[in-house]
């Protein structure tokens, strides 16, 4: 039985107070009443090495030790302990398609064709992961740790880190001695199907003190938990009754991972080394990620077409680090490939429309018969990234030090939307694709290159000014076709550009890109050719943070910082392009050590003002393409703080809680007189309060060090969208509690764990909404319920660990 919030509230008090009852009465009685400091850790949040408690931002990171203790493997496992960082996963809940939010700085889920660029930037080491879909989702294994910096980071990370970033940083060829690991697990989904991973690492010195290649490889699979169960339904206009009985099965949606990464280190010399490195991972899933709980029940749904898909991609790069003179300098240079295609039911919006609006006496077969209106939809998109980054430093260990660089992008996406009815009329289907309603290819290409620099000076011995500043361009083009054959809303072949001939009463012109029967999204020039549209700006984004070091151990710093993200090109064709959106970021912050650095707490208060925001909507009715435009404005307001806490005898805390209050500052006008949302009306994506407090104790146990571990994650109730008409409809995601329980050992080389995650059960609700525009596939006067569905976080799942390391 699933237990409720309000019991494992109890359940977690109850544990945290006996856990600090019995540490003190343990501490009390040890020999010694001193205890290890806790342990230092390094960031390159500055794009230098620093203690992280020196660093005068707002960052929260996740060691490979912590990583490792959390059981923490991809993205959705490490974020709930990241209380800064919000995320959703789109209506579909589809691996890899994940849109990232920090301190409230989203009106969408960003998942949409040709949508908005992030407002969070993704690296790798130096690699800029994130991308035109979004950024990818790597394994983590080998891992030094997880940076997450909360706030506009524009001045060194760029155009997507207008609300913040996160970073992996991962663990470098070492030629100085030979080591490896690997670690085999299996689990199992308590209401779903069995998982299980291998990983392995191994660092070879190829020539003594000079170059080592160390390589990790990966496969993870992850049972699935989502019913595909019986549903029979008739459409009103053909009294067609449509069945899913060759569909049925459990625990259909499973995800296969797997994938390698490998470094080689090549120390040229005492000064300079090269480091080539490549990486490569895909991932496959089959079923829905969605959970029907009105019409279908929890974790079931009733689908009526095969559900699968697949994400693979690889980047290759060259990172160059040496010095001239007292000078630092790195080059990074990376190039992406990454291939995305899936296939997923939409036989609700055939259902709903017909329903409504009664569209299904329009489709029909070659022979004018009604036949049922279910569609499916697949995407394929193909994307290429290019970056380049050079970069010099001044010593450290000055007075006045200072970073300036030059960096360059570009990145291409083909994308390729196609909504599919089997046995759609040819002379209906978009021209050259039988049995296709509707089709979006478009060839994006967005480009970015910029100035940067920024100027650290100690004024005396306890105060710092840091100066920072980006001059950035940006020209972003898209050009293809979008929509139907003639006979449908106002979009597809009726709007082709350019010379026409041969099809149609309309007739079809010239396809820009490949396997579209035309272009409709572009500009025609004077002499009859076909140019992309195209989107272009320029600006600068600064910071200014001034700190204030009590001692060593004690500092407090103020900022104001500005991030930005490009604008771009609508995908519907009559739609104008949408403008640069910008955050002016203020905050407050202090990082503190105690007890001999036994003890950190640290604290940020902050405020972001947002303006020409980027929001996307759909207006109810005609073809439903969702557009961008830019609103007026929104602010978000906050305060986040972590803390670590090693009390002795073994025992040790650490937590974080954010607290964000983000809304819109001006009413939101789409299209309409009428304001699509109110002033004041709540940002999406991000809970108010979200907090995660991890408690574990080590101890000698028959000659071997053992642990048991609780971690808690608290996640606040949320919006899933800002328009508040959607939003009456799709509802407030609810809150949640999980808990995550763990008791190993370590032995000789060897360590062992058995962990058991989200031990209550908790149905935390990830997202919502529905298939096809929700003003149709929503609740309606046709259906009060509507056909919206769940994003549910992973059930209950136990599983058992063992590793070795050499």
């Amino acid at each position: 039985m699933k237990t409720n919030c309000t019991t494992t509230v109890s359940q977690t008090v109850r544990w945290i107070l006996l856990s600090a009852s019995l540490g003190s009465a343990v501490a009390a009685h040890a020999q010694s009443s001193a205890s290890e400091e806790l342990t230092e850790v390094i960031v390159t949040a500055q794009k230098r090495e620093q203690d992280l408690q020196s660093v005068p931002i707002s960052i929260q990171v996740l060691t490979s030790e912590k990583l490792d203790e959390l059981q923490a493997r991809n993205f959705a496992d490490y974020v709930q302990f990241l209380p800064s960082v919000s995320f959703t996963n789109g209506s579909q809940g589809i691996p890899g398609n994940r849109s990232i939010v920090f301190r409230g700085i989203a009106t969408d889920g960003g998942l949409i064709a040709s949508g908005t660029l992030p407002t969070v930037g993704s690296y790798l080491d130096e690699q800029p992961i994130t991308s035109i879909s979004g950024a990818v989702d790597i394994h983590l294994y080998d891992v030094a740790r997880v940076e997450a910096l909360a706030g506009p980071q524009g001045t060194l990370f760029g155009a997507s880190s207008q609300a913040g970033t996160l970073r992996i940083i991962t663990n470098k060829p070492d030629a100085s001695q030979f080591s490896a690991s690997y670690d085999l697990e299996v689990n199992k989904i308590l209401l779903g199907g069995p998982g299980g991973s291998f990983e392995g690492y191994v660092n070879v010195p190829l020539v003594a003190d000079k170059i080592a290649l160390r390589a990790v490889g990966w496969y993870n699979h992850t049972g699935g938990y989502i019913n595909n169960v019986f549903r029979a339904r008739r459409f009103p206009s053909s009294g067609i009754t449509q069945t899913n009985t060759a569909l049925l099965g459990n625990d259909l949606n499973d995800t296969d991972v797997y994938g390698l990464r490998a470094q080689l280190g090549i120390d040229l010399d005492d000064n300079w080394t090269v480091t080539p490195s490549v990486i490569a991972q895909r991932t496959t899933w089959d079923g829905s990620f969605r959970s029907d709980d009105t019409k279908a029940g929890e974790l079931n749904v009733a689908h009526y077409f095969p559900e699968f898909g697949r994400d693979s991609w690889y980047q290759a790069g060259l990172t160059v680090t040496g010095k001239v003179a007292d000078f630092d300098i790195v080059y990074a240079g990376y190039y992406m490939d990454r291939k995305r295609a899936d296939q997923v039911d939409y036989s609700d919006y055939g259902f709903y429309y017909d329903a409504i609006a009664g569209s299904g006496t329009g489709v029909v077969d070659n022979l004018g018969a009604m036949i049922d209106p279910s569609q499916l939809n697949t995407n394929n998109i193909e994307f290429d990234k290019m970056s380049h980054e050079l970069r010099v430093a001044s010593p450290e260990d000055r007075r006045v030090r200072g970073i300036a660089g030059l960096f360059f992008q570009s990145q291409t996406e083909l994308g390729e939307n196609n909504y599919l009815t089997p046995g759609f009329a040819t002379r209906l289907s978009v021209p050259g694709r039988p049995g296709q309603v509707w089709l979006t290819k478009q060839e994006r290409i967005d480009r970015d290159r910029a100035i940067f620099g920024q100027l650290d000076f100690d004024l005396t011995d306890k105060w710092t000014a840091t100066a920072g500043v980006r001059a950035y361009e940006f020209d972003n083009t898209l050009v293809g076709f979008y929509g139907v054959n003639t006979t449908y809303f106002g979009t597809g072949v009726r709007q082709c550009l350019g010379p026409r001939a041969g099809v149609g009463p309309y007739g079809v012109g010239a396809a820009v890109v490949p396997g579209t029967p035309c272009t409709n999204l572009g500009v025609l020039n004077s002499d009859g050719s076909i140019s992309p549209k195209r989107s272009k700006g320029s600006g600068t984004t600064w910071r200014l943070t001034g700190t204030y070091k009590f001692d060593e151990d004690h500092l407090i710093y103020a900022t104001v910082s500005t991030g930005f993200r490009p604008g771009g090109i609508n995908r519907a064709g009559a739609a104008t392009p949408f403008d640069a959106d910008k955050l002016t970021n203020y905050e407050i912050g202090t990082k503190n050590s105690f007890l001999n650095r036994r003890a950190t707490l640290n604290l940020t208060v902050f405020q972001g003002d947002w303006k020409d925001v980027q929001v996307t909507y759909q207006a109810p009715g005609g073809s439903g393409v969702a557009q961008i435009t830019n609103a007026g404005g929104a602010r978000a307001r906050g305060v986040e703080a972590d803390f670590a806490l090693r009390t002795g005898a073994g025992f040790t805390w650490s937590g974080a809680v954010t607290y964000v209050d983000a809304k819109l500052t001006a009413p939101l006008f789409t299209g309409s007189p009428i304001p699509s949302a109110p002033n004041g009306q709540r940002l999406p994506l991000t809970p108010k309060f979200k907090a995660s407090l991890v408690g574990r104790y080590e101890f000698a146990f028959r000659n071997s060090q053992a642990h048991a571990q609780l971690a808690a994650s608290y996640t606040g109730d949320r919006n899933p969208v800002l328009v508040t008409r959607d939003l009456t409809k799709t509802g407030v995601l609810p809150s949640y509690l999980t808990l995550d329980a763990s008791l190993g050992g370590e032995k000789g080389n060897s360590t062992l764990e058995f962990y058991v995650r989200n031990l209550t059960d908790e149905r935390g609700q990830q997202s919502r909404g529905a298939e096809c525009n929700i003003n149709y596939c929503g609740p309606s006067t046709f259906d009060p319920v509507g056909q919206v569905y769940r994003i549910y976080i992973q059930p209950r799942t136990i599983g058992l660990r063992f590793g070795q390391k050499f």
